[in-house]
């Protein structure tokens, strides 16, 4: 099962992108990607992004189970937003 959602961008997209790049490594978590589109996988979690004008489209298509699926949507629009 999977979930998409959509997260309003406050800045550069490049910017943004290469700044959860580093989150992302911190936390032992890949990502790949640049300013257009782009995945991650780490802690249970795997899902990839694309991103239009200041729009970044989430797909969620990995997630443990005893994890909430609001939590997970509400910590990514909490970093990207």
């Amino acid at each position: 099962m999977s979930k998409s959602f959509e997260v309003k961008l406050k800045g550069d997209p490049e910017a943004i992108i290469a700044k959860a790049k580093v989150a992302a490594k911190n936390k032992g978590v890949d990502f790949e990607g640049n300013g257009q589109a782009g995945n991650f996988s780490g802690l249970g979690i795997e899902g990839s992004y694309s991103i239009q004008a200041d729009t970044m489209a989430v797909e969620i298509t990995k997630k443990p189970f005893v994890m909430p699926w609001s939590l997970i949507e509400s910590s990514l629009r909490d970093y990207f937003a």
